[in-house]
């Protein structure tokens, strides 16, 4: 019997560390851009730092239908699509793509996607959220900040823009907490819940369910034409 008992084990203890042969990494080679677009079902994660490259992690099975692709200015992630796809029972596996970019400016996820971002500095920076995906930027620094979301997905902003234009539809949620934006205009509509902070003015316009905050003590303006509520000028 003990023998038994230890030869299962030295069995487990070898099958444990064999290397799943699903395991992989794929490298890409970039040239720069300052922009990003993620459409495909990955965790994408930015740091600002040069020089510009690209590390994929996952199945391979997953890898070999990524794409990666910088073409005038833009950096452009997808997945390919094959026949039979809507018949597979098993869902691909989760790829992470880590990226150096020093010179971001724009992000947009469509999809599930996510893209973790440390930085995105310009004159102009864009974000663009379509679907249930997210967005986190640790550090925003512009004088206009411009974002476009629709959908149920996530954003989280930190840093500071001087003007900042939010345009939302959806059930979709914006944390933008840690942003000090010194003039902000949110127009929203749908079920979604956001939280500003804003300096010197802040114009909101909503005509869904949501609940929108502003932090701080900015000269207010509110135009509720929905059911949510609106709280302006609250300190933090």
């Amino acid at each position: 019997m003990a023998s038994l008992i230890r030869s299962a084990a030295l069995a487990a203890a070898a099958f444990l560390t064999v290397p799943s042969a699903s395991a992989a990494e794929k490298r890409f080679g970039l040239t720069s851009f300052e922009a990003i677009e993620v459409t495909a079902d990955v965790a994408v994660e930015v740091v600002a730092r040069a020089p510009v490259s690209a590390i994929a992690t996952g199945p391979s099975d997953a890898l070999d239908r990524l794409t990666v692709e910088a073409r005038d200015g833009k950096l452009v992630i997808g997945q390919k699509i094959y026949a039979g796809d809507g018949d597979r029972r098993q869902p691909l596996g989760r790829v992470t793509l880590r990226i150096n970019a020093a010179n971001l400016q724009s992000a947009t996820v469509v999809g599930a996607g996510s893209l973790q971002i440390d930085g995105l500095k310009g004159t102009r920076v864009a974000i663009g959220l379509r679907g249930p995906g997210r967005i986190t930027v640790g550090t925003v620094t512009t004088d206009r900040l411009v974002v476009a979301m629709v959908g149920n997905g996530t954003l989280a902003l930190g840093g500071t823009a001087k003007t900042a234009q939010m345009t939302l539809s959806g059930a979709g949620q914006v944390d933008a907490s840690a942003l000090a934006v010194g003039e902000l205009i949110s127009d929203s509509e749908g079920t979604g819940d956001h939280i500003f902070q804003a300096v010197k003015t802040a114009a909101i316009t909503t005509r869904g369910l949501g609940k929108t905050v502003v932090l701080g003590k900015p000269v207010c303006t509110v135009r509720n034409v929905g059911s949510g509520t609106v709280q302006c000028g609250t300190k933090k």
